[in-house]
């Protein structure tokens, strides 16, 4: 069958009077011309270098082309600009940009590409507990595990006064007969619930877990090593750990009390709770029904419950009516009453946690942390913490060359959308590697700030 347009060659509507023909014959052309920024911010930071340190390689030294180094950087850039998939690598092998971020131009021996393929990297993400037949680069998920612990202490020359360490788990949807596989009734379908742990923006954990396990016992063994890790370097700093309802366990919080580490949960309601506050709620209720709009009160007090907890702990409740409707809620927390007063406890410190969120979302929509295909939990936490490298990495490049710039406080996928996508030509000397990018580029500020910021970091160190 005859088509409009010749084999390589794509016609569209005329436009001004002309024919608009469109080919891939650009040449030695990529379209992440960005990636020499975050190639800059991976060196400072030694990212790559150090999560490659954290995997054993058994294969025969004769016959390895791609070192382990070489294979996470590819893998990390790659989540970086929006490559999810691996068979993404097959093309991705043979760009220049990408290459150049590698240090590697072209194969070590005939007919290799300069980066690996799909089926090497595969490799690399489905190792096992010991080196078999096909998998012979083992991951230590130990000391990976620790590793983001480690980058997140050593962006600090000091160490500070007070840390809060935010704990949250989300759904992770799956689809296959993936192990591990369970259904969960809140969210309504089989899935996975990794838990996060984040200080500020910086991700500290991302553990994967099925839904079958509560994740507020959980998180203990997860709090327990930060916390043991982060004192070890740091002996005198106080820690928060918060999070909401599905953490108040008596196990976790007997931990932190008798480990010095303050807490601060969301409680979920009950009868016996609501009682409690039954005046302070007919108060808030007949404000609001006189003045017609929403009306809220504080209260804090001393708490036990029938069985489930071991002593008594400070609660926070907040009742609140709007619209004729009660919107109660309640936290439990080890703070004393003159450090802060109830109001400020729940509405700055307490719900300050719901940004943690956004950074889930990041991790998640644009670093693709919830592509969990992989038949192996073990493989499949290791593509989280691939994912969350990749966060670590572009977090690192907004921290050290964007201040005070548009993308200050941008997501993840908005600094890959505006400063790392440009399509940029190739061009190789004898003596050079010149990047010819457009003339124009909207961001070219940013660009422009953030190679001088990188230049000075690296001229530094």
């Amino acid at each position: 069958m005859q088509t409009e347009c010749s084999a390589g060659a794509y016609e569209f509507p005329a436009s001004c009077g002309r024919r608009v023909v469109a080919r891939f014959d650009g040449g030695r052309m990529s379209s992440d011309g960005g990636v020499i920024l975050v190639k800059q911010a991976d060196d400072i930071l030694g990212l790559s270098r150090r999560f490659a340190a954290c995997f054993r390689d058994k294969r025969h030294p004769g016959f390895v082309e791609y070192r382990v180094e070489d294979l996470v950087r590819q893998r990390i850039m790659g989540l970086a600009l929006g490559y999810e998939d691996l068979n993404d690598h097959d093309a991705l092998r043979h760009d220049l940009i990408f290459g150049l971020a590698s240090g590697r131009l072209s194969g070590g021996r005939a007919n290799c590409a300069a980066l690996a393929g799909k089926s090497t990297l595969n490799r690399l993400e489905r190792s096992g507990h010991k080196a078999d037949r096909y998998c012979r680069i083992i991951a230590d998920h130990e000391a990976l595990a620790e590793l983001f612990v480690t980058l997140y202490m050593d962006r600090h020359d000091r160490a500070p006064a007070r840390i809060v360490l935010d704990v949250d788990a989300t759904d992770d949807r799956i689809h296959g007969h993936q192990e591990g596989r369970a259904f969960h009734g809140y969210y309504g379908h089989n899935c996975y619930l990794p838990l996060y742990i984040f200080c500020g923006d910086h991700l500290l954990s991302a553990t994967l877990r099925t839904a079958d396990r509560d994740p507020g016992k959980e998180a203990l063994a997860d709090i327990r090593r930060i916390v043991e890790q982060i004192r070890s370097r740091w002996p005198r700093v106080r820690i928060l750990v918060r999070g909401d309802s599905g953490f108040a366990r008596d196990s976790l919080m007997t931990w932190c009390e008798d480990n010095h580490v303050d807490f601060l949960f969301g409680l979920a309601g009950n009868t016996r709770l609501y009682d409690r506050i039954a005046s302070l709620s007919a108060e808030v209720r007949d404000e609001a029904a006189t003045t017609g709009r929403a009306a809220r009160g504080f209260a804090s007090f001393d708490w036990i419950t029938k069985d489930s907890w071991t002593r008594r702990r400070r609660v926070v409740a907040k009742a609140e009516w709007r619209h004729g409707n009660r919107y109660h809620r309640f936290i439990v927390t080890t703070l004393p009453q003159g450090m802060s007063d109830p109001r400020h406890l729940y509405e700055q410190i307490y719900c300050a946690r719901g940004d943690m969120e956004n950074r889930i979302k990041e991790c998640q929509m644009d670093l693709f942390s919830d592509r969990t295909s992989s038949h192996t939990i073990r493989a499949n936490q290791l593509r989280l913490w691939f994912s969350a490298a990749a966060y670590v990495l572009l977090t690192a490049l907004q921290r050290l060359a964007l201040g005070q710039t548009s993308l200050e406080t941008a997501t993840c996928g908005t600094i890959r959308a505006r400063l790392l996508k440009i399509a940029t030509r190739v061009t190789l000397s004898v003596r050079r590697i010149v990047l010819s990018m457009p003339d124009i580029f909207p961001c070219q500020h940013e660009f422009a700030l953030a190679h001088a910021r990188l230049r000075r970091l690296r001229q530094a160190s």
